[in-house]
């Protein structure tokens, strides 16, 4: 009896998902497809211009329509089981195969039907094409997104879609990150590395107020491992699904390590971990951290860590503006001359040409030397170099305690940094 009851209700929980499938019909995407392979775009770089709009909100369409309704309540106890992920990436599955059938991705590109060759692998186009569609499911299945790819010169442009549902039980999109202005220096495409929104904290059919967003992307080229991070926080609204953001912002980031970019959102505060630029010449590359504490009123303080060993806290220190720098720096240090110091050293690039030094009697206290990039030489070479004293507290703490020409007295303890300090975000990299 009780395999029975097992039975039925694995049934009944099957019965409760609509018949997920791509049959809608496909023929006006197509049309507009046809449409930008007969034509090119105003940004000449990317290949891009108006015509992709038509094709990215025809998409969504489509997509919509087969988005799963909201589960139904089987059995005596009136249970409910909402999809999971294995269900998402199976309809996920089923539109990427209805989008290849129809003939409009690119297809296998071992395949000598591959659609997007332009007679060599550096001369691929995507562009009237598209690339593969993502569901699935945000904070316990309160949430659903998708996202898009529409075919570009040298790559993709993604967009993201976040839904919740509304009161007549279907999905009601509730925040989109779409780019539709195409101009020289307006239109900035992004593959997606983190979406993620803010958890609830309330179960799944209960009200919730409008959730922080979080998009992490970067602006897809041919041939570089330099890319544009883009970074954007938003809190949803429910009167407009494209609300002013809180964070919109572009950072330089590397996608040749295996940890590219990760970033965690809570109701409270925002940590976003990348690889990125150096301003040490003989590095080139450090782990950049951003942690932000989120206020009521949507107010962002950014608080510790900053860094995470003291030679990139220097560097953080050097390269920010001095009302951001000021708060990192001790309360014993004179403000005045820090001031000074951050203005005169404050460059582009430079060398830290000593190695790491603990300063004995004091195991917090850390010395670094730094040689700024001087403008004035033709060469290009550094300056004189100056010492920094860091105050290091566990685990990642820091404050800027003094400046000077000369090493510091007693900081003479050689205790080298590792080459990797470690990460944030243990066991998460490139995922794509």
């Amino acid at each position: 009896m009780r395999q029975l009851w097992i039975v039925l209700s694995f049934v009944a929980s099957l019965m409760s998902y609509p018949a997920w499938g791509a049959s809608d019909d496909l023929s006006p995407l197509g049309d507009a497809l046809a449409h930008v392979r007969s034509t090119h775009g105003v940004n000449e770089m990317r290949d891009a211009g108006p015509e992709l709009t038509p094709v990215k909100q025809l998409l969504r369409a489509w997509v919509e329509r087969q988005l799963p309704a909201e589960p139904t309540p089987f059995g005596p106890y009136q249970m409910v089981q909402l999809p999971g992920p294995e269900d998402f990436e199976s309809l996920s599955q089923r539109l990427n195969k209805a989008l290849g059938d129809a003939g409009l991705t690119c297809g296998d590109i071992a395949s000598t039907t591959y659609r997007c060759s332009r007679g060599s692998l550096d001369q691929d186009d995507a562009r009237g094409y598209l690339g593969e569609v993502r569901v699935s499911s945000l904070d316990y299945g309160r949430y659903l997104l998708l996202v898009t790819a529409v075919g570009i010169h040298c790559g993709f442009d993604e967009s993201a879609y976040i839904y919740v549902r509304g009161p007549d039980h279907n999905w009601r999109l509730l925040l989109q990150n779409e780019k539709n202005r195409y101009g020289k220096d307006e239109y900035a495409p992004e593959n997606f590395l983190s979406v993620d929104v803010s958890p609830a904290s309330v179960a799944w059919n209960e009200p919730a107020a409008p959730p922080l967003v979080l998009t992490l992307g970067y602006s897809p080229w041919c041939s570089s491992n330099w890319q544009a991070l883009s970074i954007h926080l938003w809190r949803a609204s429910g009167s407009t699904p494209t609300p002013t953001p809180l964070i919109d912002r572009e950072e330089t980031l590397y996608i040749g390590d295996d940890q590219i970019a990760s970033a965690r959102l809570t109701r409270t505060d925002l940590l976003i971990e990348y690889r990125g630029q150096s301003i040490d010449s003989g590095t080139l590359i450090r782990s950049h951290v951003e942690h932000y504490r989120i206020d009521p009123g949507d107010k962002l303080e950014r608080i510790a860590p900053v860094a995470l060993n003291p030679g990139d806290f220097v560097e953080e220190w050097l390269t920010k503006d001095w009302r951001e720098a000021s708060r990192w720096t001790g309360a014993g240090a004179d403000t005045s001359v820090s001031a000074r110091n951050h203005t005169s050293l404050h460059a582009d690039f430079g060398d830290f040409d000593s190695p790491a030094k603990r300063c004995r009697g004091d195991p917090t206290l850390w010395q670094f030397g730094f040689a700024a990039e001087d403008p004035k030489r033709k060469d290009y070479s550094s300056g004189p170099e100056s010492y920094f004293l860091v105050r290091w507290m566990a685990p990642f703490r820091f404050s800027l305690l003094r400046i000077q020409r000369r090493p510091f007295s007693r900081c003479d303890v050689a205790d080298p940094m590792p080459d990797d300090i470690g990460t944030l975000f243990p066991g998460q990299g490139w995922t794509r």
